[in-house]
């Protein structure tokens, strides 16, 4: 599988024959599948013109996979803001935050399953991505937590949580729709005790990291290397994945200053060469490069000219 991450956060002023060009150009440069947001603001706001996405993907051949963004504080996705749900319901809050929900609040994981839900049956998708599990090592010291874990709950009790929460949401999917794809994927500073735990996931199909190939910068700012490289975390992946599941791998191509587009193009290429998952993603049309135009364009090339000379097998 080769996905497009789209994200498209924003679906306000739609046009559909400029989706339909965007999703037969996705085609064209060798994508088979796109990855869109799914925010709160779509299931308020935007449940039609999802669904309109969803269907020129697929009649450009593309499968779809949904990502269900930043609900309850423990996901990322686009957009990068806090989950209006949760800031109504503020009992289902881990004691002392303002963005995180509990994994332990009836609440809240009824609104999680009811959020899936609601995107497997509005929606013809062939999988979901669930993207970066937040706050992991977040403390929750609300009373279930308490009541369940003791007075002073560890990190390795709230990694339980997680993956209990993670293998929730999978379990459910999966009844709705069994042949779902479901790809999930951590930020490489996650903790290994519960990146291994989480790529044994029941029913969960690739997992790794993101990353990506350059320093870095969101403004004017000097660049810097803040993130590690997906590469580096390639050998990662194939330990944790081996024999347990399908590998994914996540390049950002994203943030690039002009700066560091030279040390870009000489790593994106080592990326294409050296690591080969299952399910590789790269951002089509990556946000927040000074030059745009010319990011996207080397990051297609490059791919449509690997897929050719057999890279991808």
């Amino acid at each position: 599988m080769i996905s497009a991450y789209c994200l498209s956060y924003g679906n306000w002023t739609v046009i559909p024959s400029h989706w339909e060009r965007v999703f037969a150009d996705m085609r064209e440069c060798g994508f088979d599948t796109v990855a869109l947001s799914f925010s709160e603001s779509e299931k308020t706001y935007a449940m039609r013109t999802f669904e309109q996405q969803v269907e020129y993907a697929h009649k450009q051949g593309l499968k779809v996979l949904g990502i269900p963004s930043r609900i309850g504080g423990r996901f990322a996705g686009a957009p990068m803001m806090p989950s209006p749900w949760l800031m109504q319901h503020s009992e289902a809050l881990v004691p002392g935050s303002t963005t995180t929900a509990s994994l332990m609040s009836p609440e809240f994981l009824e609104f999680s399953l009811d959020y899936i839900r609601t995107m497997l049956k509005s929606f013809d998708l062939d999988g979901l991505v669930l993207d970066e599990p937040k706050a992991v090592e977040m403390i929750d010291r609300s009373p279930r937590v308490l009541k369940r874990f003791g007075e002073n709950p560890s990190v390795s009790d709230m990694y339980t949580l997680m993956l209990e929460y993670l293998q929730l949401l999978i379990d459910d999917a999966k009844k709705l729709k069994p042949d779902l794809s479901v790809t999930l994927f951590n930020m490489p500073p996650t903790p290994e005790e519960f990146t291994r735990a989480s790529a044994k996931l029941r029913g969960l199909d690739y997992a790794g990291f993101d990353g990506p190939c350059s320093a870095q910068s969101f403004f004017h700012e000097p660049a810097s290397h803040s993130k590690r490289f997906i590469r580096d975390s390639w050998e990662r992946t194939k330990a944790e994945t081996a024999g347990v599941t399908g590998s994914f791998a996540l390049v950002e191509n994203i943030l690039i200053p002009d700066s560091a587009f030279e040390e870009f193009k000489q790593e994106y290429r080592r990326v294409l060469n050296e690591v080969k998952p299952d399910h590789l993603s790269i951002y089509y049309y990556g946000h927040n490069n000074e030059s745009a135009e010319t990011v996207q364009k080397f990051c297609m090339d490059e791919l449509k000219k690997h897929i050719a000379e057999g890279g991808m097998k």
